[in-house]
């Protein structure tokens, strides 16, 4: 009996071996990114992230999403605002998912200007689509929660969510049927989800990356839903979901009476067409990035993945607010002397920044997230510091032994 058991377990190791491999030939499939169809059409419907064919934040959507930002708070256990609470992100997916949530949680491990009450949780779990998270009562919600209390938090500190999700039981690709469908998925998911963290703000919502290095075998054991082209039409998904509520369709709403999902917005779009870049130079590899399957990204994919978020999260607008901390303009005074009235203006800036109020000559250095200085030098009562070239995102201004966190926006 033991040698057939060992026999049996061979054969199965082997067999997924051989009919889940990639295929590297297939490196890309000629559509185009929706971040490079902005303003252009494809099949009729056009492109861009957002509205009107753009990759930018409408206005009123941004204010909004502000809006949101601002009311993060940090909250206890019991979701009352606490100077002691905490502020709870979750990643909510399937496997890659989970690996690209864990590395970029790695990296904001790393980051200096972390907020030390941000907790990221990955409650990711592989095999599990869309389709197995859209009740309350499904098991993946029984593994977040426990996730979440082996943390020592609840559901009424999750403030923030990332999704990255498919169905993976569907392998409707027409379009534009597939894309509206699964808009239908991600509605109730979004609807338990606003039930299950009813302080939930903020959810940014990722488009899958490349899956045509992946044969039709693969969806035999992953699914058939995660298959080529349902990876491009997930973006299209995304976009209309997301516009959906910014067109203040019913079903959609995120405030008011009739509220019955949480404010959505675009997290990374990580589709490109195989090896062919995007215009901002994306790609995936299918000897570095993809694993052996073609479906999961290798360690080299889900680091590239995890850089991509924490590029992203750590300068994106509607972050600012909550990744570090409460912008704030104040300044320890505590090492200065009476005479001292420091301010550093407009924060967050676009082009200039104005220090103002030093007595006497201090040194001031500023650097970026990564610790690089970008601008360093002595200021006795005001200077003003040209800005324009500095990329967006967070810098940490240093005069003599104090800090601020200044953000450049554009």
């Amino acid at each position: 009996m033991k040698s057939i058991l060992l026999l049996a377990t061979i054969f199965v190791v082997m067999a997924l071996n051989v009919f889940a491999q990639k295929n590297c030939s297939n490196d890309s499939t000629g559509l185009i990114p929706l971040i490079d169809l902005s303003g252009k059409s494809w099949r009729g419907f056009i492109g861009g992230l957002y509205p009107d064919g753009t990759n930018l934040r409408p206005s009123a959507h941004k204010t909004k999403a502000l809006l949101q930002a601002q009311n993060i708070k940090l909250l206890d256990a019991n979701g009352a605002i606490s100077s002691s609470g905490k502020i709870v992100w979750i990643g909510v997916g399937a496997s890659n998912p989970r690996t690209e949530f864990m590395r970029f949680s790695n990296q904001m491990d790393t980051f200096g200007l972390k907020n030390p009450a941000l907790k990221l949780i990955n409650t990711c779990i592989g095999g599990q689509g869309i389709q197995k998270m859209n009740s309350q009562d499904d098991n993946y919600w029984k593994q977040a929660e426990k996730q979440l209390s082996d943390s020592g938090l609840t559901n009424k500190q999750v403030q923030i969510a990332w999704i990255e999700t498919d169905n993976t039981q569907t392998g409707d690709t027409t379009f534009p049927q597939a894309p509206q469908m699964l808009i239908q998925d991600f509605k109730t998911l979004l609807i338990s989800m606003k039930q299950l963290y009813p302080n939930l703000k903020l959810c940014y919502i990722t488009a899958r990356a490349y899956s045509g290095y992946a044969d039709a075998s693969a969806g035999a054991t992953a699914g058939k839903g995660l298959l080529y082209p349902r990876d491009y039409l997930n973006g299209w998904a995304i976009k209309w979901l997301i516009e959906s509520q910014i067109n203040g369709e019913s079903g959609f709403e995120f405030e008011g009476a009739s509220a019955s999902i949480p404010f959505i917005t675009w997290g990374t779009y990580n589709w490109a067409d195989g090896s062919v870049k995007r215009s901002d130079g994306l790609q995936w590899l299918c000897d570095s990035d993809i694993g052996e399957d073609g479906l999961h990204l290798s360690t080299a994919g889900e680091i590239k993945s995890g850089a991509l978020m924490f590029d992203y999260f750590t300068k994106d607008e509607t972050t600012q607010a909550w990744i570090t901390g409460q912008v704030s303009t104040d300044v320890n005074m505590d090492n200065f002397s009476s005479d001292d009235e420091i301010s550093i203006m407009p924060n967050p800036t676009s082009n200039e920044l104005t220090i103002r109020g030093v007595k006497g000559n201090r040194a001031v250095n500023i650097s970026n997230i990564l610790g690089q200085v970008v601008w360093s030098g002595e200021v006795g009562n005001e200077i003003k510091i040209d800005t324009h070239a500095w990329a967006v995102g967070i810098y940490l201004i240093r005069i003599g032994e104090n800090g601020l966190v200044v953000h450049v926006s554009r």
